[in-house]
C-alpha cells in the first residue's frame, strides 16, 4: 500500500484537490443562494446539486487515472520482461560460449596431452637408441682398448731394441761432433782472435786519421757548415731574445738525413725550441764532412745565432 501511494502521489492528490474544489463550488452555491434567496414564499424553491453525480464523475476521473497508470505499470513490466528476456537471453549466449570455449580449451589441454605423451615416447625410443648405441660403442672402445694396448706393448718392446742401438749410434756420433767442435772451436778461436785484432788496428788507424783531421781544422768547418745550414733555416720567432744559447742532439743518417732533433739545454721560451728543431729537419740532408772519417751519426751541436 505504501509502494502504491509513493508511486502514484501525483495523481490521489490531484483527485482531492478534485474533489474539494467541487465540495468549495458547492459550498459557495449554497451560501450565496441563501444570501439571495427572496423572502419565504408559500412554496419553497431549491436547487439541489446531486452529491452522487460530482462522487461519480470523481470516480470516473480516478478510475480512468487508475487504469492510465496500470497501461503504464503494464508496460514497465513488458519491458522489464523484455529486458528480462534479453538478458536470460545473453546469459544463455555467454554460458554457450563459455561452456564451447571451455570444450576447447579441454580438448586442446587433451591434444597438447597427447602431443606430449608422443613426444615422451619418442625421447624415451630415442635415449634407449643412444644407449644401446653408447653400450656398442663402449664395448668396441674397450676391445679398441686391448688391442692397443697388446700393440703398444709390442711396440715398447721393439723401441727399447732400437733405443739401445739408437743409443750407441749416438753415443758414437756424439763424441765424433765433440771432436769436431772442438777442431772448429779452436779454428773459430783463432779467426775470432785474428778479426779482433784486425779490427783494433783498423780503428786505430781510424781513430788515428780521425784526430789528424779534426787536428787540421776540418771537424770544426764541418759542424760550422752544419749550423750555417741550420740558422739558414730558422725562422726566428717573436719572442727570441738576444743571446740566444742552446744545445741540440741530431740523429742523422749516412748522406746526411736528419733522423731526429731535439734541443737539450736552452735559454729561449717553448717556441724558441720548437722553431730550432723545426730549422734542424728543413736543413736536411745536412752537408757531408770533407773527410768521411768525420761523419759522426749522433751530433751535438751549439745553436748561438747572431743577434
Amino acid at each position: 500500500m505504501l509502494d502504491y501511494l509513493k508511486l502514484n502521489w501525483k495523481y490521489l492528490s490531484g483527485a482531492a484537490l478534485l474533489h474539494a474544489l467541487f465540495a468549495g463550488i458547492f459550498a459557495l452555491t449554497m451560501i450565496s443562494m441563501s444570501r439571495n434567496a427572496p423572502p419565504p414564499q408559500l412554496a419553497i424553491q431549491a436547487v439541489v446539486v446531486d452529491p452522487s453525480a460530482l462522487n461519480a464523475a470523481g470516480r470516473r476521473q480516478e478510475q480512468q487515472e487508475r487504469e492510465r497508470q496500470e497501461r503504464a505499470a503494464q508496460q514497465r513490466r513488458q519491458q522489464e520482461a523484455e529486458q528480462q528476456r534479453q538478458a536470460q537471453q545473453e546469459q544463455a549466449r555467454q554460458q554457450e560460449e563459455q561452456q564451447r570455449k571451455v570444450q576447447e580449451e579441454q580438448q586442446r589441454l587433451k591434444e597438447q596431452q597427447l602431443q606430449q605423451q608422443r613426444l615422451e615416447q619418442q625421447r624415451q625410443a630415442e635415449q634407449e637408441k643412444v644407449r644401446q648405441q653408447e653400450e656398442q660403442q663402449r664395448q668396441q672402445a674397450e676391445a679398441r682398448e686391448r688391442q692397443e694396448a697388446e700393440r703398444k706393448r709390442q711396440a715398447e718392446l721393439e723401441r727399447q731394441k732400437k733405443a739401445e742401438a739408437e743409443r750407441q749410434r749416438v753415443a758414437e756420433i756424439q763424441r765424433k761432433q765433440k771432436e769436431e767442435a772442438e777442431r772448429r772451436k779452436a779454428a773459430e778461436d783463432a779467426r775470432v782472435q785474428a778479426k779482433r785484432e784486425s779490427d783494433l788496428q783498423r780503428q786505430l788507424a781510424e781513430e788515428e786519421g780521425r784526430n789528424q783531421a779534426a787536428s787540421g781544422g776540418q771537424l770544426d768547418a764541418y759542424r760550422l757548415m752544419i749550423m750555417q745550414r741550420i740558422e739558414r733555416n730558422w725562422y726566428r720567432p717573436p719572442s727570441a731574445r738576444p743571446g740566444l744559447d742552446c744545445r741540440i742532439k741530431v740523429a742523422q743518417a749516412p748522406g746526411g738525413t736528419v733522423l731526429s732533433a731535439q734541443v737539450t739545454e736552452c735559454n729561449g721560451d717553448a717556441a724558441v725550441k720548437q722553431s730550432i728543431e723545426a730549422a734542424v729537419m728543413r736543413a736536411s740532408p745536412l752537408p757531408p764532412p770533407p773527410d768521411p772519417r768525420l761523419f759522426e751519426r749522433n751530433l751535438i751541436l751549439v745553436f748561438k745565432p747572431q743577434d
